[in-house]
C-alpha cells in the first residue's frame, strides 16, 4: 500500500544503497592499471585480467534486475533486498582480501551480482510514495547517477590515498549500517501466490549474461593501453561465441516459455505506452552518461596528456552537477509533468556533445569545464521524468517486476554503450572521439523527441472524447 506523506527513510535507505551499488560499478575505472599492476601474474596485467575486472561486476549486476523483480513479488521485496545488500557486503570484504587476480575477479562477481539485487529498492518508492513521487523518484535516481559518474572520481582520490583495496572494503562498511536500518524501518510490501519459474529464469540469466559480455568486449579491447594485437583477436572471438551462447538460450527460453504455459515476465506491460517510452528514455540517458564519463577521460589521457588524477579532477563538474540537479529535476516533474525536464535534459546532452565533437584537440579547461558542468546537468533532468514515465502507469502488482526491468533498461545503456561506442575508438587519434561524441548527439535528440509519443497518444485521446 502507499503511505501518507513522505516517507523520508524509506526514500533514504533505497537511495544510498543504490548509490553504493552504482558507486562500486565505476570505482575500479581510473586505477584499473594500479589493481593489475599489484595483482601481477596469474591473468597478466592490462589483458584479460583487467577487462575481466570490470565486467565481473557489470554482467550480473546489469541482468540480475529483470529477474529480481519478478522474485521479489514472489518472496517478498524486504527480504530480496536485504539479502542483496547481504551479497554485496560479502563480495566486497572478499575482493579488498583477494590475494591474485582469479580470486579478486570471482569476489567482484559476488559483489556485482549483490549490487544488481541493491536496485530493487525503486520498488519501494513506486510502491510506497504517493505525495511527492517526483522528488522520490529524483532523489533515488539522482543516487544512482552520483554513484555512476563519482564511482571513477572516488576511486581515483581513494586509490592514491589509501590504497586499491580501499575500494572494496571502504563500501562495505556503509552498506552494514543500511542493512539494519532497513531491517528495522522497512515495510514488507505484498507477495504473489505465482509459483516462480526458476527454469525460464536461469536460461534468461545465462543468454543476457552473454550478450553482455559480448557487447562489452567487443568494444573494451581498444580501450586497454595494455592489450596486444593477439588478445584482441581473441576477445573478438570469444564475443561472436557468447553472441551464439545468447541466441541458444534465448531459443530454449522461448521453447520453454510455449511448453511451460508460465510467462517468465508480463509482457502486457509493453503495451503500456509511456512505459515503453521510459524505458528508452532511460535507455538512452545511461548510453548518453556512460560516453561522457568514459570517453571523456580517454581522450584526456591519451589525446591531451593529462595524469590519471587530473583526468579525474576534470570529471567532478559533471559529477557535482548530476548529484544537484537530479533531485531538482523530480521537484520540476511534479510541478510541470515530467515532459520539460525530460525534453530540456535531453537537449542538452545532445548540445554537449556536439561541442564536444567541434571543439577538437587540446580545449581550454574553461571550456571543458562548461561543457562538462552542462552535460551532467543534462543527464540528471531526465532521470526521475523516465522513472515517472514507465512506472507510473503500471499496475500495483506489477510493481516489483516492472522496476527491475526499467532498471535493466537503464544499465544495458551500459554495456551497449561500451560496446558500441568503444568499437569506433582509436585511443590517440581524435577523430574517432569526434565520431563518437557525434553519434551520442544524434542518439540524444532522439531522447529529446520521445515525448512526442505521449503528446500524441493524448492528443489522440482527447479527440476520442470529443
Amino acid at each position: 500500500m502507499k503511505q501518507r506523506g513522505f516517507p523520508l527513510s524509506l526514500v533514504a535507505i533505497a537511495s544510498l544503497a543504490t548509490f553504493l551499488s552504482n558507486l562500486s560499478a565505476g570505482i575500479a575505472n581510473v586505477p584499473l592499471a594500479d589493481v593489475g599492476s599489484a595483482l601481477g601474474g596469474g591473468f597478466g596485467a592490462g589483458g584479460y585480467a583487467l577487462v575481466a575486472i570490470v565486467l565481473a561486476y557489470l554482467v550480473p549486476y546489469a541482468v540480475v534486475m529483470p529477474v529480481v523483480g519478478k522474485l521479489g513479488d514472489r518472496y517478498g521485496h524486504k527480504r530480496v533486498f536485504l539479502g542483496g545488500l547481504g551479497l554485496y557486503v560479502l563480495g566486497s570484504l572478499a575482493a579488498a582480501a583477494s590475494p591474485g587476480a582469479a580470486a579478486l575477479i570471482a569476489s567482484r562477481t559476488v559483489q556485482g551480482l549483490g549490487g544488481g539485487v541493491i536496485l530493487d529498492s525503486i520498488v519501494f518508492i513506486s510502491a510506497g510514495v504517493r505525495q511527492g513521487r517526483g522528488v522520490a523518484f529524483g532523489v533515488w535516481r539522482a543516487a544512482l547517477l552520483s554513484g555512476t559518474v563519482g564511482g571513477p572520481v572516488i576511486g581515483g582520490y581513494l586509490s592514491a590515498l589509501l590504497g586499491w583495496r580501499s575500494l572494496m572494503w571502504l563500501p562495505a562498511l556503509p552498506a552494514v549500517l543500511l542493512w539494519l536500518w532497513g531491517a528495522v524501518s522497512l515495510n514488507e510490501l505484498p507477495r504473489s501466490d505465482e509459483v516462480f519459474d526458476w527454469v525460464g529464469s536461469v536460461l534468461f540469466l545465462v543468454g543476457l549474461s552473454a550478450v553482455v559480455v559480448a557487447l562489452s568486449a567487443s568494444g573494451m579491447d581498444t580501450m586497454q593501453a595494455g592489450l596486444a594485437a593477439a588478445t584482441g583477436r581473441v576477445m573478438h572471438a570469444m564475443a561472436w561465441m557468447l553472441y551464439g551462447v545468447f541466441g541458444v538460450a534465448m531459443a530454449l527460453l522461448w521453447i520453454h516459455q510455449k511448453t511451460d504455459k508460465r510467462a517468465l515476465f508480463d509482457l502486457s506491460l509493453y503495451r503500456i505506452r509511456p512505459f515503453v517510452l521510459g524505458n528508452l528514455g532511460t535507455w538512452l540517458v545511461c548510453v548518453g552518461m556512460f560516453s561522457a564519463m568514459m570517453f571523456v577521460p580517454l581522450q584526456m589521457q591519451y589525446v591531451e596528456g593529462y595524469t590519471a588524477l587530473a583526468a579525474t579532477n576534470a570529471l567532478l563538474p559533471l559529477a557535482l552537477a548530476a548529484l544537484v540537479v537530479g533531485v531538482w529535476g523530480g521537484r520540476i516533474a511534479d510541478r510541470l509533468g515530467p515532459l520539460p525536464p525530460w525534453v530540456t535534459g535531453f537537449a542538452l546532452m545532445a548540445a554537449s556533445f556536439v561541442v564536444l565533437a567541434l571543439l577538437g584537440p587540446h580545449p581550454s579547461r574553461a571550456t571543458l569545464f562548461a561543457v562538462l558542468t552542462a552535460c551532467g546537468v543534462g543527464m540528471a533532468l531526465p532521470l526521475a521524468p523516465t522513472a515517472l514515465t514507465a512506472l507510473g502507469q503500471v499496475p500495483e502488482a506489477a510493481a516489483g517486476q516492472a522496476g527491475g526491468l526499467f532498471n535493466f533498461a537503464h544499465n544495458m545503456g551500459r554495456a551497449m554503450g561500451l560496446g558500441l561506442l568503444g568499437a569506433l575508438l582509436v585511443r590517440r587519434e581524435p577523430g574517432s572521439y569526434a565520431a563518437i561524441y557525434g553519434i551520442s548527439a544524434a542518439l540524444m535528440a532522439v531522447g529529446a523527441a520521445l515525448p512526442l509519443a505521449l503528446r500524441t497518444r493524448k492528443a489522440t485521446s482527447c479527440a476520442h472524447n470529443l
